[in-house]
Parts: structure tokens; C-alpha cells; sequence
């Protein structure tokens, strides 16, 4: 699997769980990130919390990658529309439901739905297609995943 770095972000309004999203960060990732908090105002002016889940070592970024389950990562592997969710620098973009992971289950958002955005940057060399790294780095995380029984529970 060639990954650089993972980031995921989130915003929790006033009303939002902010624990709640932190929670769910902490398991997506299987505690290998490290979560900051930010406070910072929206564009209309109300105050929300931006939550940032970073791993920079190559190794925790792969591992974590196999916590998005293997049911997930093939669905994801198998988009059409892959590389549409890949920009020029080689970075793969994942749109995550919020409701759905606070609740443990991993599901792309739909709509204008809150979002988890996730960004996996992709290793990838000249002469080699990004889409095919991206969905090799998917089919093998996907594997891991089912040989690890990964995800775990969300308590």
C-alpha cells in the first residue's frame, strides 16, 4: 500500500457532540492520529469547533486506512468515479456521514448532509497512474481489513 499521510476533518457546531465526533475519529482511525480542536467561527458568524485526526508516519497511515472495514474499501475500490475523488496531487478524497460513524457504521455522504472529510495522500511515482495505485492501496487495505476483522465494534 503506498500512502504518504491521512488527515480527517470535521466541524461540531454548538448543538453538534462535539465528544461524540472526537469518539468516532479516535475508533476510525484505531487511535493512531492525533485529534487537535480548534475553535473557530463559520461563516455567518456562529462558533463551531473544527476537529483535525492527523497521522503522518507512512506505517499508522496504512494500518488506520484498514479501519474503514473491508466492506468499504472494496465498495470504495470499486468506484467508477475514482478518480474523480483524486486531484493533482495525488491526494484521495473520502466524504464520510458523521451520523452514521458516531453511530459505527462507515458510509460515504450523501447529499448535504454533515461530513468526516477524509484525504489519504497517494505515493505515487512518475510514469505510474494514480487511479491504479489508489485502488490497489484499496484492494490491499481491504484485504488487511478482512484478515484483521477490522473494523472493531464502536463502543
Amino acid at each position: 500500500m503506498a500512502v504518504h499521510n491521512v488527515a480527517w476533518n470535521a466541524t461540531s457546531s454548538g448543538v453538534g457532540s462535539t465528544e461524540g465526533i472526537e469518539a468516532a475519529l479516535e475508533w476510525l482511525t484505531g487511535g493512531m492520529a492525533e485529534i487537535t480542536k480548534e475553535k473557530v467561527k463559520s461563516y455567518h458568524g456562529a462558533r463551531m469547533i473544527l476537529l483535525r485526526a492527523q497521522i503522518q508516519q507512512k506505517k499508522a497511515a496504512k494500518q488506520s486506512i484498514c479501519h474503514l472495514g473491508h466492506e468499504f474499501l472494496t465498495k470504495l475500490s470499486e468506484l467508477n468515479d475514482l478518480g474523480a475523488r483524486i486531484d493533482d496531487g495525488n491526494a484521495l478524497y473520502i466524504r464520510l456521514s458523521i451520523s452514521a460513524l458516531v453511530n459505527g457504521s462507515i458510509e460515504l455522504s450523501v447529499g448535504s448532509e454533515e461530513q468526516i472529510k477524509g484525504r489519504i495522500k497517494l505515493e505515487v511515482y512518475p510514469g505510474q497512474d494514480p487511479v491504479e495505485n489508489a485502488r490497489n492501496m484499496l484492494t490491499k487495505a481491504a484485504q488487511k481489513a478482512k484478515v484483521e476483522g477490522l473494523p472493531i465494534a464502536f463502543d
